[in-house]
């Protein structure tokens, strides 16, 4: 079976409320994502936890706005990966 997100470019940033980052790092690049760990061009998917007021994730989250990239909560990736 073919995951949703396999081949697609994703970044995480934020806290994560449901599970730990690396592993879900882990579980995306086991699902045939691959993994990067800024937003660029290439992204596809940028996966955002509850830490808003991050200034990491505001820089990320500008990023990927301007290039019209994805941008799913927590949550929603994982039913994007069920």
């Amino acid at each position: 079976m073919v995951s949703k997100i396999q081949g697609k470019h994703i970044c995480f940033t934020g806290k994560m409320e449901q599970g730990d980052r690396k592993e879900m790092k882990i579980q995306a690049k086991e699902l045939g994502a691959i993994v990067q760990s800024d937003v660029n061009s290439k992204t596809n998917i940028l996966v955002h936890g509850s830490d808003v007021a991050h200034n990491s994730k505001h820089r990320k989250m500008n990023k990927a706005q301007k290039l019209g990239i994805t941008i799913l909560e927590e949550q929603a990736y994982y039913d994007t990966i069920k």
